[in-house]
């Protein structure tokens, strides 16, 4: 039942010695600085504190924990809280709840207690708030929810086991410990029991792994990898962080790392929570900020898929894709949309359709590409399937504008040399060539019962501005979507979702401006399950000091599309021109898909990807993050 010791310096932040647990019988003996404080709230409630010295703890479940939940709770990584602050004591007691609102939310509900001492529940996230605020309105100093970090880092108190009180595997001191289903729900008293009742944490905690889950300030999402500073969670997403066990939960749902979530309106008998007093932690800059972009369900729309994405001339930015409107399948009813962020994707105006498909007909695969001789942006997409299976039609929209209004789509199937109409662009982004070719990456081929997908990579290309195009070879193997850079020699880079069960990308190098291509080169670093894959220069030598090359994908490995789950979207970054790629960093650890980037004006990086918490098609989400975040510190332009 000892907790494992941790003992450091770094970047002058004390990180100290937890004595073994039991030894929080005297709490405030195991750490330095200030004694308790007591808020008295009206009628002479009070309101008990307990100072959270800063430090740093590894958040997230163990290695090989037991009863833990993989996606949800990893990788795990280090987390340095850089100002202390004070805690409640206890979570938020009925009384201490009618002191200060006058109200009784539980009042008549079902599994509640109605004693002054226990946890004021059936409050949502938006009443936490509510109270908090009024808390600082009453007190002149500053309230708010834990950070989820905050919370964590004050529940695990010094300790890296399963629990505060040790691993117990086999839940034999759970109960001597914390309130949950086998000493609450299972009695005849089904309700949170008074705070208190159960030994403190080594900080002076009272029942933070159960009787009742805590909300925190901090949306709901996935961890990221890496090192974090004073973490606060995502700008936006659908839930907010719930913490702790409760007096329903199994025994592994108590555990100090597990998290759950709920929408901010939700309110039960299982949830309350506990106030915080200090400054607001920020984010670091360059910390990933995300911002929700297509929303399946959203504007009538079943799902929206495959996104594209450019930067405009004046730095707005510009991110296409399909909007399914009856289903999730490919080649259903489909139109192709567009929208448009004037402030670096914080936030997006309201969706343009740019072409709507009649009938059946299916708006596919956009890709832009912008020509920077006359600054005008030009969008490749296709109507599937129109001429039979495998038979599409190519449409060209322009737009001098930056996007604000397009050019009627133009079918260019005879102003393309050597024209193959199983050609399917992208989808992502094109690229224009120091010499002025546009070239717009993508693959043809067919699909049968014999062959099942025999599809090849390949480029289109124009060296007269978009006004004619010549297909150019294909690759030697089997692959398909594809995007394209231009390295410092002149020469273009292919990278390739593979057809060939190599569980991995496929890159070819063309010396003549995409017309032929080399043998591919299966590269083994860049797993794949397989699945489309965003690819960009980021700078050259010349521009910016480093050649960098940008790479995203789901970081999995599996011989065909299924095999594995598209999960882990992860960016990466190469300085030898995508031969090695020693850096990768965590985006999204849960289901995610196709994706495409753009580098941001002042260097940031903006990512568009397909994703969700349940399945990869929930949403099309835009996250813009630093350089120096991406490399942990090491590099920035």
């Amino acid at each position: 039942m000892n907790s494992k010791t941790l003992l450091a310096w770094t970047a002058g932040i004390f990180i100290f010695t937890i004595p073994g647990y039991p030894g929080a019988e005297n709490p405030e003996t195991n750490k330095p600085g200030h004694s308790p404080e007591t808020i008295m709230l009206p009628d002479n409630v009070p309101l008990e504190l307990v100072w959270i010295p800063a430090g740093t703890f590894l958040m997230g479940q163990n290695a090989n924990e037991q009863d833990a939940y993989p996606n949800k709770e990893t990788p795990q990584h280090p987390v340095t809280l850089s100002q202390g602050f004070w805690m409640g004591k206890y979570e938020v007691t009925q009384a201490q709840w009618r002191a200060l609102m006058g109200t009784a939310p539980w009042s008549n509900r079902e599994y509640v207690n109605e004693n002054p001492n226990s946890p004021a529940v059936y409050v949502s996230w938006d009443d936490a708030q509510t109270f908090v605020s009024e808390l600082t309105r009453h007190t002149g100093k500053p309230f708010r929810l834990p950070t989820e970090a905050e919370w964590e880092y004050a529940c695990r108190a010094g300790t890296t086991t399963r629990f505060y009180w040790g691993d117990d595997p086999t839940y034999e001191d759970i109960n001597r410990a914390a309130w949950w289903r086998g000493n609450a729900l299972i009695t005849g008293e089904q309700h949170a029991r008074p705070v208190g009742m159960k030994p403190p944490n080594p900080w002076g905690l009272y029942d933070m792994s159960g009787n009742v889950s805590e909300w925190c300030q901090d949306w709901h999402w996935f961890y990221f990898d890496g090192p974090a500073i004073d973490p606060t969670g995502p700008s936006f997403a659908a839930h907010r962080v719930l913490r702790g066990g409760d007096w329903m939960a199994v025994g592994g749902r108590c555990r100090s790392s597990r998290r759950h979530h709920d929408e901010p309106s939700a309110a039960h008998s299982t949830i309350g929570f506990r106030v915080v007093s200090g400054p607001a932690p920020q984010n670091a800059p360059g910390t990933p900020v995300f911002t929700d972009v297509f929303v399946a369900g959203s504007d009538g729309v079943d799902t929206y898929r495959i996104p594209g994405m450019i930067l405009a001339p004046d730095n707005s930015l510009l991110a296409f894709c399909e909007a399914r409107k009856k289903s999730q399948e490919d080649a259903s009813p489909t139109d192709m949309v567009l929208r448009r962020s004037v402030d670096g994707g914080r936030t997006w105006l309201p969706m343009q359709v740019l072409v709507e498909g009649k009938g059946d007909e299916a708006l596919m695969n956009p890709c832009p590409v912008l020509d920077r001789s006359s600054n005008t942006i030009l969008l490749v997409c296709m109507i599937a399937n129109q001429k039979g299976p495998n038979r599409n039609r190519i449409l060209l929209l322009t737009s001098e504008d930056n996007g604000q209004t397009w050019s009627a789509p133009a079918d260019i199937e005879d102003r393309i040399a050597n024209w193959d109409d199983s050609f399917v662009p992208g989808p992502g982004i094109g690229i224009q060539m120091q010499n002025g070719r546009l070239v717009i990456p993508g693959y043809t081929g067919r699909v049968d019962d014999e062959t099942d997908e025999f599809f090849h990579s390949r480029v289109l290309y124009s060296d007269d501005n978009g006004k004619n195009w010549i297909l150019g070879d294909t690759v030697g193997e089997l692959t398909d979507e594809s995007q394209v850079v231009e390295l410092t020699d002149g020469t273009l880079m292919l990278n390739m979702r593979g057809n060939m069960g190599k569980s991995c990308r496929g890159v070819a190098i063309s010396e003549d401006g995409g017309q032929t291509w080399s043998k591919i080169r299966w590269d083994r670093t860049l797993n794949e399950c397989p699945c489309q894959a965003g690819f960009i220069r980021y700078s050259t030598g010349e521009q910016d000091g480093k050649n960098r090359l940008l790479f995203a994908n789901p970081d999995n490995a599996g011989e065909y599309f299924n095999v594995v789950e598209r999960t882990r979207m992860t960016a990466r970054v190469s300085y030898d021109e995508g031969k090695t790629w020693p850096v990768k960093r965590l985006i999204h650890a849960g289901p995610a898909s196709y994706s495409t980037m753009v580098r941001l004006p002042g260097g940031d990086i903006g990512l568009l990807f397909e994703g969700g918490e349940k399945h990869r098609r929930e949403w099309i989400r835009f996250v813009r993050f630093s350089l120096r975040w991406l490399t942990d510190g090491t590099d920035e332009p």
